[in-house]
């Protein structure tokens, strides 16, 4: 398997399981969330939307410029490899900032156009595995990219890449926990 296949596998797990998790179900069950603190599956959702919304463009222009050729393995710093693993499933939940909540809503649904919301996260897969391939050949430890949403942090493109993969994995998963926990209601 190439780097490539390694940056891309989590963007593809992420998308095979949430088209798996949204096959059959209606919106309404979609939208259903654990308690009224929880996310629902739809907000996760959307709640990656935004993410992508604010890194991809970022991502996108860091790749289309003439940086420096390198390649794998890159190695990134200390802080790079803390993001990358503070992302991954399993890892202790950290606070979202309020540019990457879903919209809030009271009680037990939210009121995502679920439609839309897939759609949106279909698209923002393309976008990330366009952004892996035209990357091909670049340095992607020393292409460095500022957070749109954390402006005093500044990673690696590839750090990027490989946290936003597993970032979206973690999030289907809560989503399939949402639709679970749901189950029946």
């Amino acid at each position: 398997m190439s780097y490539a296949d390694d940056l891309k596998a989590p963007y593809l797990e992420a998308r095979d399981r949430l088209r798996a998790l949204a096959a059959g179900r209606s919106p309404e069950a979609l939208n259903r969330k654990p308690d009224a603190t929880a996310w629902s599956a739809a907000e996760c959702v959307v709640h990656l939307n935004k993410i992508a919304k604010g890194y991809l463009p970022a991502l996108e222009a860091a790749v289309a410029a003439d940086g420096p050729r390198g390649a794998p393995p890159f190695r990134y710093g200390w802080l790079a490899r803390k993001f990358v693993d503070a992302l991954r499933p399993g890892s202790r939940a950290i606070p979202t900032a309020p540019a990457m909540k879903p919209p809030g809503s009271e009680g037990e649904a939210s009121d995502i156009d679920v439609a839309r919301a897939l759609g949106r996260f279909e698209a923002d897969t393309e976008r990330y595995l366009a952004v892996i391939d035209r990357a091909g050949g670049l340095d992607l430890a020393a292409i460095r990219v500022r957070s749109p949403f954390m402006t005093l942090l500044k990673l690696p493109v590839g750090a990027f890449l490989e946290a936003l993969g597993v970032h979206g994995v973690r999030h289907v998963a809560q989503a399939e926990r949402a639709v679970e926990a749901t189950r029946g209601r």
